[in-house]
């Protein structure tokens, strides 16, 4: 296995390494780190695709499932040598729609972001694929292609959309960013605390909030008892407002608690 994990490791740089020089696209597309101009649109689909064929070797860390209203979400994050390379933000809205955004960074820059949408009405099923660029933070191109089925979408190119189309800013694509950051390390808006341990016939949760009001919540599916959890069944009050240091997976779109016996196989924690 670390035979495979060096030879990913040194694919994924001589990606980032081997690109050739363009002509630049925007404005301020030439400004950066000495190899941010050697991005163009061909090299960054290399270096997704490689990171793509490498997730079951790279680092991996999970979020908690986050819920307001009845839109969920959670977010993977895939490192190499501790460094960030993807994050993949998983959303979905009560069979109404669903979303999943990949961001591809480099050097702690965003790069290449991707969304494929599948939205449901009463009409049937609209199916949306795009693709963003940047290079030195700066969008250069957008890409995008639609189908009312998933097997027809896969068939159809991706049809370049001028950059005057474009109805989001450099600046919030990398904001979006830090807001996956934050749902990874459990901060700022998604600084989770406990709120109850809830139980029904057949199934058990424990309950977050976050520490700020009116914001976003976190359920945890308990399928097997340990200490922990009798502590929290018989004395919850003891750990009211507190943040727990529990690990959890993600399955079927729902976080699943890990018994501390069994904690270190923990998706919810980095492996």
């Amino acid at each position: 296995m670390k035979s495979v994990y060096f030879l990913i490791t040194i694919g994924i740089f001589s990606t980032l390494m081997g690109c050739k020089q363009f002509k630049a696209d925007h404005p301020q597309a030439g400004l950066g780190d000495e190899h941010a101009t050697d991005l163009t649109a061909k090299s960054i689909l290399h270096y997704a695709d490689s990171i793509d064929k490498s997730l079951n070797v790279l680092e991996k860390t999970t979020s908690l499932v986050y819920m307001l209203g009845d839109l969920s979400f959670y977010v993977e994050k895939y490192s190499l040598h501790n460094k960030p390379i993807l994050m993949v933000e998983h959303a979905f809205n009560g069979g109404i729609s669903n979303n999943l955004k990949k961001y591809y960074l480099r050097n702690d820059s965003l790069i290449f972001e991707t969304m494929n949408n599948q939205l449901s009405n009463e009409d049937g099923n609209v199916f949306k694929q795009s693709r963003t660029y940047l290079r030195n933070n700066t969008i250069f191109r957008i890409e995008d292609r639609s189908a009312s089925a998933e097997t027809e979408i896969k068939s159809l190119p991706f049809v370049n959309l001028p950059l005057s189309q474009n109805n989001t800013t450099d600046q919030s694509h990398l904001e979006d960013v830090k807001t996956l950051a934050d749902m990874i390390n459990g901060t700022d808006k998604f600084d989770m605390v406990f709120e109850s341990i809830t139980t029904y016939p057949d199934s058990r949760y424990i309950v977050l909030r976050s520490r700020l009001q009116n914001n976003y919540t976190a359920s945890i599916l308990v399928n097997q008892k340990d200490a922990f959890i009798d502590s929290l069944l018989n004395k919850p009050i003891d750990f009211k407002d507190q943040k727990l240091k529990i690990n959890w997976v993600i399955k079927d779109q729902e976080a699943v608690y890990v018994p501390v016996a069994n904690n270190t196989s923990a998706n919810g924690l980095k492996r």
